[in-house]
């Protein structure tokens, strides 16, 4: 097979200006009609609506079609900003190379119906973590759609890929109109939900823990300026400029644990259990922070970020005595 896929090697020479591609060839029109239309446009395969319920970027960015090569015009519609666990599509059609002469002895896998047509997922060179999914139009055309595991296992590679299916099946002759279209899980951002988001974070740590923990009485209020869905808390320390430093707890209501920016900048996760709670504790070997993390449901995290500006040995001993104090004022996990 002469695999392609950009998903691996990148549409470098894409042409985000247009979504057309003539394939070569000739057609000759019948008599009293217009010009028959030799075009591949593999971006015209998915609307816009699609685009949003599937969490890609709309419109697509094509690459023209290399008839000496046997590749087909293929339109590449890119994973949303900010969105970690997703994959991009891409979305392949030809007019006049068929399906067989194109996968080139490529072994033929799982078949699955979809949206009115058989799909056919192909073995590829770049392993089970791709999919590549076709199905036969004419004899001399065909539509593959293609995607990746978004966590580089092999379970979900096909995830994205039989979803848009009926989205394109759709734009095809003979296919099943009206699809409903539902994105894999984490494709899209989530939405702010949880009990973190009815939950005050300045309330979590009363005067008499904050005494305890050296650090000023209450709290300020605090909100990111990049994410509208993350907001916070933050007590000050109280012995001037070294030592310990300020203690800042942040909730955020959109974020798996392992999508916090506060966490995943601080280092490796270690697990770090208190009473019933499994916290994970973020360090790297001479810093000066540390910060802790706990999920409250599968899309909302509280982030704790503190440290000491003296002694790196003793960048987490607040956060570890504060913990136990946050077990007991936090909302139950889920």
């Amino acid at each position: 097979m002469r695999f392609r896929n950009s998903l691996a090697i990148g549409l470098a020479v894409l042409a985000v200006g247009g979504c057309t591609s003539t394939i070569g060839g000739t057609a000759s029109p019948v008599p009293g009609q217009g010009p028959v239309n030799t075009k591949a446009e593999p971006c015209e395969l998915l609307t816009e609506e699609h685009a949003n319920a599937l969490g890609v970027r709309y419109p697509g960015e094509e690459r023209a079609a290399k008839p000496e090569q046997k590749m087909p015009a293929v339109c590449r519609f890119r994973k949303l900003e900010d969105v970690r666990k997703a994959s991009n599509l891409e979305v392949s059609l030809s007019k006049d190379l068929s399906l067989n002469d194109y996968m080139s002895g490529a072994q033929a896998g799982e078949k699955f119906g979809i949206g009115g047509f058989t799909w056919t997922r192909y073995a590829t060179i770049l392993g089970p973590k791709y999919c590549s999914l076709s199905t036969e139009i004419t004899p001399d055309s065909f539509v593959e759609i293609a995607s990746e595991s978004p966590d580089h296992t092999e379970g979900n590679s096909c995830d994205l890929a039989k979803a848009a299916a009926p989205a394109v099946a759709s734009k095809l002759p003979g296919g099943q109109q009206d699809p409903q279209i539902t994105a894999p899980p984490g494709q899209k951002p989530a939405e702010p939900g949880g009990p973190l988001l009815t939950t005050d974070p300045c309330a979590m740590l009363k005067p008499e823990q904050t005494a305890q923990l050296r650090l000023g009485p209450t709290g300020e209020p605090m909100k990111s300026s990049a994410d509208p869905n993350q907001f916070g808390c933050e007590w000050a320390d109280t012995d001037g400029e070294k030592g310990e430093k300020a203690f800042d707890l942040w909730f955020y209501t959109t974020k798996a644990m392992d999508e916090t920016p506060t966490l995943i900048t601080q280092g490796e996760p270690q697990d770090f259990d208190s009473g019933d709670r499994k916290w994970k504790l973020y360090t790297e070997s001479g810093s000066k922070l540390c910060a802790a993390g706990l999920a409250i449901t599968p899309t909302s995290t509280v982030a704790i970020i503190a440290g000491n500006l003296d002694d790196p040995a003793k960048a987490c001993d607040v956060i570890k005595a504060a913990v136990p104090m946050l077990n007991a004022n936090l909302p139950p996990s889920s």
